[in-house]
């Protein structure tokens, strides 16, 4: 009886041994694991688990993998899964965050092979921190003070400045003083009948002024006095007013009639005055 006993017993022994071996898992110790940081991870940031499995000769069974998108314990989430031929890589990242510096444990995950047998994934450690400074408890959280501007010296850019106003100024000044005398004197007789009218422009003028300023770029232009029967020589001498000679013509009647007369009549209208020294002036530019 006894020796029927413990040939049962050794026959149960013998049928459990032979199928946990069919089904054993692997020990963690035969597997390589790497992670791309192990400290200094906050809060959002990302974790990468590598884990190589070149020692296996069986491939894994995919559909036994992890679920993706998925959150695993309290502050990892697995993002997704790399598979190679030699490893498998996990993606997780960082989804809460305690209160000081702690070291925590990746996953373990149990994956099976194609023939069937499971194997325990190891894991490993990484040390993650707060993402604020606490100081005597939770209740006084405050943010971490931020770090002193650091002040750059204007000196250099305020003597280039300096120096522009100083130039700008001196070429503004040249330019006036060119503008309203050195130009002024070497004009011709139109151009500066021009610009002399536009300076009367805004302020009270007369017909009397700008006819005087009319006269003195002809005698000007001629070299000598000209009165309205000296016009046909005036033309002679400068053919290029030729086109303009019915306006000249009715311009020295108008004055004549208004300063000689022996009842005198209204001079020239001063803009039909500005109109005929522009027109004089574009055929000068020509001549």
């Amino acid at each position: 009886m006894i020796n029927l006993r413990y040939n049962i017993l050794k026959y149960v022994i013998f049928i459990v041994f032979t199928f946990y071996s069919g089904t054993s898992v692997a020990t963690e110790d035969s597997f390589n694991i790497s992670v791309d940081r192990t400290w200094g991870l906050l809060l959002g940031d990302d974790v990468t688990v590598k884990i190589d499995l070149s020692t296996l000769d069986t491939a894994i069974d995919t559909s036994s993998l992890p679920l993706e998108d998925k959150r695993y314990g309290t502050w990892l989430y697995l993002k997704t899964i790399d598979r190679t031929t030699t490893h498998l890589i996990f993606h997780y990242q960082i989804v809460n965050v305690p209160l000081k510096n702690t070291v925590i444990e990746t996953p373990r995950l149990d994956v099976k092979q194609s023939d069937g047998q499971w194997l325990s994934l190891p894991s490993t450690l990484v040390t993650i921190g707060p993402s604020l400074a606490v100081a005597d408890g939770v209740e006084n959280i405050t943010a971490k003070p931020d770090m002193k501007p650091i002040l750059i010296s204007t000196d250099d850019s305020v003597k280039r400045l300096q120096f522009l106003v100083l130039i700008t100024m001196v070429s503004g000044l040249i330019l006036a003083l060119w503008h309203f005398g050195w130009k002024t004197k070497n004009r011709q007789p139109f151009a500066k009948a021009v610009h002399d009218l536009s300076r009367l422009k805004f302020h009270a003028v007369t017909s009397d002024q700008a006819t005087r300023i009319l006269h003195t770029a002809f005698n000007n232009t001629a070299g000598t006095v000209v009165v309205y029967g000296e016009l046909d020589t005036l033309l002679k001498q400068r053919p290029w007013l030729q086109p303009l000679q019915a306006d000249i013509a009715s311009f020295y009647t108008q004055s004549e009639q208004h300063f000689f007369a022996r009842n005198s009549q209204q001079g020239p209208d001063i803009e039909n005055v500005r109109k005929l020294a522009k027109a004089c002036r574009v055929k000068e530019m020509l001549a």
